[in-house]
């Protein structure tokens, strides 16, 4: 005897139906899907620069946000500087922080898991001796991230490592950092 399959639902704050819409009407027509992101940064002082955000290109044609968003940055006084913002790099752990955390919610969401607390604390580990050319076999980057998620939601262990393991799978931040990507820098 088939017994009803109970139905779990979410209020996480994420409208999985707009993002299936999305996914389908994007499988119908591919050059929709491809998406051009952009970041204009100004230099400050020091080491500060100013990064200015309010359009992209999708879907075909050129997009705003329904604002300009700004991102500081800077670097530590001990590197003399100024210490008026964030240094890149730890904007770089933010973007991976924010979009795991980000999909962690709207696959708890697609699954019916319901949400009470999601925390991500990523460190970085990286070798200065690169980056200040002390030793040219150190390389600039990071040696390893770790991220630590602590997820309070109705749902067992399982479950939870279940979702991040799939917001892990497509987190556009998660595969620029642990994929090479070409990147072309040019001066005008």
């Amino acid at each position: 005897m088939n017994t009803p399959t109970e139905m779990k639902t979410a209020d996480n704050g994420v409208n999985v139906e707009a993002l299936l819409g999305a996914r389908a009407a994007l499988t119908e027509a591919p050059p929709a899907a491809q998406f051009t992101w952009r970041s204009q940064c100004e230099w400050v002082s020091g080491a500060q620069s100013r990064n200015t955000i309010d359009g992209f290109f999708g879907l075909g044609e050129e997009q705003t946000h329904t604002q300009a968003f700004t991102i500081e940055a800077d670097h530590p006084t001990q590197f003399a500087a100024t210490d008026k913002a964030a240094t890149p790099i730890e904007i770089v752990l933010a973007a991976l922080a924010s979009c795991l955390t980000g999909g962690v919610a709207a696959v708890a969401q697609h699954r019916g898991i319901q949400l009470k607390s999601v925390k991500a604390t990523v460190e970085g580990d990286m070798d200065l001796a690169g980056i200040l050319g002390i030793d040219p076999d150190v390389r600039n980057g990071f040696n390893a991230i770790r991220v630590n998620f602590e997820i309070d939601a109705d749902a067992n262990k399982e479950e939870i490592e279940a979702v991040v393991a799939q917001s892990q799978r497509r987190s556009a931040v998660f595969d620029l950092i642990t994929n090479p990507t070409n990147v072309h820098v040019n001066v005008a």
